[in-house]
């Protein structure tokens, strides 16, 4: 038999961990605010709890896994939360993408009563997580994680751990900037190119036919990372003159395309700063 464990969120994401830890022949006491998914929780063959903390009691790990700040304080802080109910030496992992400053909030508070804390957020979605493929972006003291990892890698594919805590939460936070602001790229480009009366389908069919993978696939090759700082290898055509392109025809367009604009100005800024290196050398 596994590990006992508690659930706090049975949303999609919480079910998708839900079935893992169940395959994983864990003990799971879940709760969840709403009625409909503690009945699914049951259903799915977990035991369910009244509150936070009477799902927290005895756990030697506690899932959180609810929407955002508030939910997560008031699911371990609030009345009936996790703290009343964990006991010293259980450990609570925060799986939802939230600030640092509310990790911190959480882990101060656990503390004074012997619970270890660990930011742990997931990057999945919940298919990819009910199949086994959930990674986990963690934050918390080296013994700590020691002690989570091996529970984890029963749950999910892999653990990367970042550092002290807190910092899963900023690797996920930048992790979802990416995702964002690719969707708000694309739409931006979609934008111009219907302001100039093309087709906006076979626009997006032709990117996605000529793509060689994401970016990030070949990052080594497009990014450079030295001496602490990051930015682009250099890429002087497109910087110099493709991106201010686009952001000329989004002004001509009349379309505010504020990441094509702020693109374009930050392309420029790195185009001054390779010319500088240039003249140093």
């Amino acid at each position: 038999m596994g590990d006992k464990l508690a659930l706090i969120g049975v949303g999609k994401m919480g079910r998708a961990l839900l079935t893992r830890m169940l395959a994983a022949n864990h003990q799971v006491k879940a709760y969840d605010i709403a009625d409909e998914p503690m009945a699914t929780a049951r259903a799915m063959g977990a035991a369910t709890a009244t509150c936070s903390a009477e799902a927290a009691r005895d756990a030697a790990f506690v899932h959180v896994l609810v929407h955002d700040d508030q939910e997560v304080l008031d699911a371990t802080l609030g009345p009936g939360g996790v703290l009343e109910g964990a006991g010293a030496g259980a450990t609570v992992l925060l799986h939802s993408t939230i600030l640092p400053e509310t990790t911190a909030r959480v882990a101060e508070a656990a503390e004074l009563m012997g619970v270890d804390v660990a930011d742990a957020p997931i990057t999945s979605v919940p298919r990819r997580l009910e199949a086994g493929g959930g990674t986990f972006l963690v934050g918390g003291a080296d013994d700590i994680v020691a002690k989570i990892r091996p529970h984890l890698e029963s749950v999910g594919k892999a653990v990367y751990h970042f550092g002290p805590l807190g910092s899963g939460n900023v690797a996920k936070i930048a992790k979802n900037l990416t995702n964002a602001v690719e969707r708000v790229m694309f739409a931006e480009a979609v934008e111009i190119v219907q302001a100039a009366g093309l087709d906006a389908v076979q626009f997006l069919d032709m990117a996605r036919d000529v793509t060689t993978g994401a970016t990030i696939e070949h990052w080594d090759k497009v990014i450079l990372v030295a001496d602490g700082h990051a930015g682009p290898q250099r890429a002087r055509g497109m910087f110099s003159k493709d991106i201010q392109h686009a952001a000329r025809l989004a002004a001509e367009y009349g379309l505010e395309a504020p990441v094509t604009r702020g693109a374009a100005a930050a392309a420029a800024k790195w185009i001054k700063t390779w010319a500088e290196e240039a003249d140093q050398r």
